[in-house]
């Protein structure tokens, strides 16, 4: 299945559609331009291709998010929490649809 849908990412990338969406909030859906292969990722099935990671990466990534038992989604507060429980300082937050990205440094005791 992860192969399936990584093959999925890739056809739609390859349409090179973008189009303007209506926000929909029941959906949950954010208005604005999205590539076709984005709108369906971000908002009903997550088929992830990204050429520059590779086939490979691709089809980890799609098996990731079907996995449940290997998938956690933390919120960002836990992410940010993980850190200071660890001892250690945010340098810097990022923050996306998909996921957190930090830098973090071993805090000064």
């Amino acid at each position: 299945m992860s192969e399936q849908l990584s093959e999925l990412g890739k056809r739609l990338q390859e349409l090179k559609v973008s189009f303007e969406s209506p926000e929909i909030p029941l959906l949950g859906i954010k208005g604005g331009e999205y590539d076709i292969q984005r709108f369906i990722y971000w908002n009903f099935l997550k088929c992830f291709y990204n050429e520059e990671l590779g086939w490979d990466t691709s089809v980890i990534t799609n098996f990731d998010w079907y996995s449940p038992s290997n998938a956690k989604r933390f919120s960002e507060e836990e992410f940010k929490k993980l850190g200071s429980d660890n001892a250690l300082s945010l340098v810097y937050f990022h923050k996306e649809e998909a996921c957190f990205g930090a830098r973090f440094e071993k805090s000064k005791v």
